[in-house]
């Protein structure tokens, strides 16, 4: 009779998610936060299929209460720490995390999951965003793309192969091939970096943004000083930042 107290008390427990300690190649606990806003999982075609996505979905509260009404769509790339098999890592940091810390959102969100030991599959995050569009009463004129770290490699890929798809970019501390932005003409785009990034060094956010401002894309570049690889924390802790991608519109 002893036991039942604590059994009980285990099964109110939060569930807890595996995450690799590199430190000492053990397993360690990753507790999903409590969140007044907690996401839908989805998948994007078969488990282990190519070019399949486990994603989340976020939703404004007021979203069922206005069926008529379209809403801004913001697509987060996480960096490489968060790939894997266990979506629920997505939570852990960068836009995710800011967006439960404080509960709300006035956006649709999604956070795809990058496959492990991949890279952003663009086609495949194409097709994430046909389907969303579906899915979802979105605005399509007003869909803003923003990633850290890998996911903001990923965010000036996809912005240049596809400019045609989005309203903004925000890239935090990512790179890429400068030659490929010369379909960004006209773009907005809100870039972070911090200078003491030893992980993606500043000049390759640098490079990618002179390009970018050569090629007539409407550029902004902060710079932290003092600030490590991650600079995601600040930028999108930005006051004006949220308010910048909700004026966003093609």
């Amino acid at each position: 009779m002893r036991l039942l107290p604590l059994i009980c008390l285990l099964a109110c427990l939060p569930p807890v998610l595996a995450a690799e300690n590199p430190g000492k190649g053990k397993a360690t606990a990753f507790v999903a936060p409590a969140t007044k806003l907690p996401p839908m999982v989805k998948r994007l075609g078969e488990p282990g299929a190519k070019g399949g996505l486990d994603y989340l979905v976020y939703l404004p509260a007021d979203y069922e209460q206005d069926k008529a009404k379209r809403w801004p769509l913001v697509v987060f790339l996480h960096g490489a720490g968060e790939r894997g098999t266990d979506v629920q890592l997505v939570r852990k940091t960068g836009l995710t995390q800011t967006l439960e810390r404080r509960g709300t959102t006035p956006y649709v969100m999604i956070a795809p999951q990058c496959p492990a030991g991949g890279w952003w599959d663009t086609a495949a995050l194409d097709k994430l965003l046909d389907q969303t569009l579906a899915d979802y009463r979105v605005d399509q004129r007003r869909v803003v793309l923003t990633g850290l770290s890998m996911g903001g490699f990923g965010t000036w890929k996809w912005g240049a192969e596809h400019p045609e798809r989005f309203a903004a970019l925000v890239p935090i501390c990512g790179g890429g091939k400068p030659e490929t932005v010369a379909s960004l003409k006209g773009m907005p785009i809100w870039g972070f970096h911090g200078d003491a990034d030893n992980a993606v060094k500043l000049g390759m956010g640098q490079t990618m943004v002179d390009a970018a401002k050569k090629a007539g894309a409407d550029v902004k570049f902060t710079i932290y000083p003092g600030v490590g690889h991650n600079s995601w924390d600040k930028a999108y802790g930005e006051p004006e930042l949220e308010g910048w991608i909700l004026g966003k519109k093609k």
